[in-house]
């Protein structure tokens, strides 16, 4: 007699990231709308402001104790989302073969950080020829994979999702800037953590005292230097780590976005609130692939010319609207939750589940 209880679907992460939460409850009821029962399980989960919907479960990582875990679930189906340093991947993907519970393992493929690392690389390729599918980020990384393991390869394009933001409690543009004290017409945002190749640098280089521009700046891990110069130019703000109604409030004050070294789910945000985005032509996350280069924003090849198009965005008020709304287009096309999920039902159907 076949049991009517929905299937569980088990993902086993690294640190549970505030942003994640967000999907996961949403990928919670997108399951529960097609008979499934999503699960998470992981060591940490970053502190949120919302209701958490998605079944938690908190496990300090051990192969044992997620081998155990696993076998007391039996979950239908397991979603790895682990990293090489994270030991246990390879062992748990084995007892998940041995006890015929599909593995779909979710990434990038390899580190896209070190691409060339031959020994990375090959152990990466043995995850995937050992798991029964795999999920991507984007299509640019089917490259990373051999032909036989592409076959079993969909595509989840990363996004975030929005729809529990409540637009009606932010406080209008104007009271955000009086609140902070901020003065100047046209806002430009760097909204991330504070990282050397993420190139706040190039920002506080090109933008100090610039008329009617001002540069805010959230994020943890800003250097002495970096404090220093912000306190000494009166364009510039420094609002430390922001998080849910006060860094969508941000958001919605700003005018263009710019991470300019590495961008990644931070673009996806920027373009839900319709805020063009602004980078150099280097290296960065897969949601690169949804800046169309003078449409949305602009990737440039100096920091002379990200200066250049940033204030061409800021001091020419039709060509901001166009941007703006070519960047709210393709928020509302290309980035809904509902593709990104897509992707993942896509590989459970795969493997038969």
């Amino acid at each position: 007699m076949e049991s009517n209880s929905p299937k569980k679907i088990l993902l086993i992460s690294n640190r549970v990231m505030h942003y994640r939460s967000r999907i996961y409850n949403k990928f919670f009821d997108l399951f529960k709308s097609l008979g499934y029962e999503f699960h998470v399980v992981s060591n940490e989960f970053q502190k949120v402001d919302f209701p958490i919907r998605y079944i938690r479960h908190d496990l300090e990582f051990s192969s044992v104790k997620y081998k155990k875990f696993i076998a007391e679930m039996s979950p239908d189906v397991c979603i790895n989302f682990l990293h090489l340093k994270d030991k246990m991947i390879i062992p748990l993907t084995f007892f998940c073969r041995r006890r015929k519970i599909p593995m779909i393992y979710w990434n990038h493929g390899i580190n896209i950080k070190t691409p060339d690392a031959k020994l990375k690389n090959l152990i990466f390729h043995f995850i995937h020829t050992i798991s029964s599918a795999i999920i991507l980020y984007s299509p640019v990384q089917l490259k990373y994979l051999s032909q036989k393991n592409q076959k079993k390869t969909s595509i989840a394009k990363n996004t975030l999702d929005f729809s529990d933001v409540d637009r009606s409690v932010l406080r209008a543009p104007a009271e955000v800037k009086a609140a902070y004290g901020i003065k100047e017409k046209r806002i430009v945002m760097y909204i991330s953590r504070i990282l050397p190749y993420k190139g706040l640098d190039i920002l506080l280089d090109k933008f100090q005292n610039v008329p009617d521009v001002g540069l805010v700046i959230v994020g943890g891990g800003i250097s002495e230097q970096q404090k220093s110069i912000v306190d000494s130019t009166p364009n510039f703000y420094y609002l430390g780590e922001k998080y849910g109604k006060d860094v969508d409030e941000i958001y919605q004050m700003g005018d263009v976005f710019s991470t300019p070294g590495h961008i990644g789910l931070a673009l996806n945000q920027a373009m839900y609130w319709g805020k063009p985005v602004a980078v150099l032509n280097r290296i960065h996350a897969p949601e690169i692939i949804y800046l169309k280069n003078g449409e949305n924003g602009f990737i440039v090849n100096t920091a002379d010319e990200l200066k250049e198009k940033i204030l061409e965005l800021c001091n020419d008020d039709e060509k901001y609207a166009k941007a703006s709304l070519a960047a709210r287009a393709t928020y509302e096309k290309e980035m809904q939750i509902e593709n990104m999920f897509q992707g993942f039902i896509d590989a459970i159907h795969f493997v038969g589940k």
